[in-house]
């Protein structure tokens, strides 16, 4: 999970993503007004243009007015701007979260977060990839012994319906305001006749802090 701290100007943004790539991107140059997935995936931390990325690029550009944010979707390459309209974000509510979206989906929302302190009243378990000698094989971890767990309002009253979130299991928000996160929809796994309270969760993998939503 990372903090990304949005840009303010077109001008900043763009240094940061027009980049030159990694030492490996040997035909991508800095400074030359396109931004290749190599770029792209540099400025996110990851090492491949696909969901961390473009969640990366969302938050980044939230400040931007509607006219820079055209002009950084304009800035990717041609089959990069393919890929974000396909693969980029879902923006929605925290209320709308467990209802519109598919597992793996890349979402964004923003909303207030309060810390589940009886986290094992939510039930249900993660799938975890293991190496087990050479195959690499999914074994069944509670959800609690894997993430923090947070129920995420759309406003700070906390009263409307909710949505889940987590964070790794050593990291917590300290922001005590809105939170604007983006991450990736997981399932919730539950044994024969457990209740069933929520079927997806969002993992964060990005988040941002916010004065007012």
């Amino acid at each position: 999970m990372r903090e990304i701290e949005p840009y303010r100007n077109l001008q900043e943004l763009q240094k940061a993503i027009d980049n030159g790539g990694r030492f490996y991107n040997l035909f991508t140059a800095a400074d030359d007004a396109v931004v290749s997935p190599g770029e792209l995936a540099k400025a996110a931390g990851v090492y491949t243009a696909g969901m961390e990325a473009f969640l990366f690029l969302e938050l980044a550009q939230q400040k931007l007015s509607a006219q820079d944010r055209k002009a950084v979707f304009e800035l990717l390459q041609p089959s990069l701007q393919k890929r974000f309209a396909i693969a980029g974000p879902k923006l929605l509510v925290p209320s709308s979260v467990g209802c519109e979206c598919v597992v793996d989906q890349a979402v964004v929302t923003s909303g207030f977060a309060r810390f589940m302190k009886e986290a094992s009243q939510l039930g249900g378990f993660v799938m975890v990839p293991i190496m087990v000698g050479k195959v690499m094989t999914m074994i069944p971890i509670p959800i609690t012994d894997t993430f923090c767990i947070y129920e995420f309002f759309d406003d700070a009253a906390m009263t409307s319906a909710s949505a889940i979130v987590t964070t790794p299991k050593d990291k917590r928000f300290e922001h005590e305001g809105p939170i604007r996160v983006g991450g990736a929809m997981r399932k919730i796994e539950y044994k024969d006749k457990e209740p069933k309270t929520h079927e997806l969760f969002l993992e964060t993998l990005y988040f941002t802090k916010l004065d007012t939503i």
